[in-house]
């Protein structure tokens, strides 16, 4: 299991303990960055489960060492985040720990080659818009190619095609950017009426996270916050049940003032 976090709140108990319970001995090692309080805590002894908060190993990838790969043994199925992230920690696993390419590894920096770029674009547009089969066979075809370090021209042409219709879905992101209001100090706030595509919004929060300590998107009863900032952790925010320290989500009744008031005294508390 690479990039696969543990079910939020009270799923955990229902989804992710069940699933561990039917894997028993043969699950050889879960490799993860998305913290979970309550499981880590309960599996942070068992050398098979490799768990580093999102602060320290940004990306899962760079937690797929030699070692690790070594360490898990004869694998028969790797079980991966359907994201780039997720799919290079395939990638990498297979090749023994070793990266696909170097010059597409920037390392602990958040810069991403326009190689890496036009991938994340074409997985982030086939999430969206693919046929569960067609995405799942677009996936395998992507890691074989990654893992073999050869990419057959008909692939990399369907790549560039979905990234660039990526980029033209993303087109009413700049105008609801536009629209962002600071609801408190260091919270940059953008409210729709109904829920976004999800590429539209990964896009969004960006743009926010850039421009403030945190971004929040409210759609109607949903909101989802994000930041860039290594010393916030919006898991304090009671509010947010679900996600990683960086990255939570919720619903709220009261079109997320509490949440705005709740992370605008983290932004506060992160500067004293």
């Amino acid at each position: 299991m690479v990039d696969v976090a543990f079910a939020g709140g009270e799923n955990f108990e229902k989804s992710t303990l069940p699933f561990l319970d039917a894997l028993g001995d043969r699950l050889a090692i879960w490799i993860d960055h998305h913290e979970h309080p309550v499981g880590w805590a309960r599996f942070r002894n068992d050398r098979r489960f490799v768990l580093v908060p999102n602060r320290i190993a940004h990306a899962c990838p760079e937690l797929v060492t030699p070692e690790v790969v070594r360490q898990a043994g004869h694998v028969d199925v790797i079980v991966a985040h359907a994201d780039l992230d997720g799919l290079l920690s395939a990638v990498k696993f297979l090749r023994g720990g070793s990266p696909p390419r170097a010059a597409d590894s920037p390392g602990r920096g958040h810069a991403i080659s326009s190689r890496a770029a036009r991938l994340s674009d074409a997985l982030d547009h086939a999430t969206a818009e693919l046929r569960t089969a067609q995405r799942e066979a677009l996936r395998q075809e992507i890691v074989r190619a990654l893992a073999s370090g050869h990419m057959p021209p008909a692939l990399q042409r369907r790549i560039d095609d979905l990234a660039r219709e990526h980029r033209e879905a993303l087109a009413p992101v700049e105008a609801l950017a536009a629209n962002a209001r600071e609801e408190a100090r260091g919270v940059l706030v953008v409210r729709v009426p109904k829920a976004l595509a999800r590429p539209v919004k990964k896009a969004l929060l960006s743009r926010l996270e850039e421009r403030a300590p945190v971004g929040v998107v409210i759609e109607g009863r949903a909101v989802t916050a994000a930041t860039f900032r290594d010393h916030l952790d919006l898991s304090l925010c009671d509010d947010l049940p679900a996600g990683r320290s960086d990255y939570r989500f919720g619903h709220a009744e009261d079109g997320g003032r509490a949440v705005v008031a709740r992370l605008g005294e983290l932004v506060r508390t992160g500067l004293e």
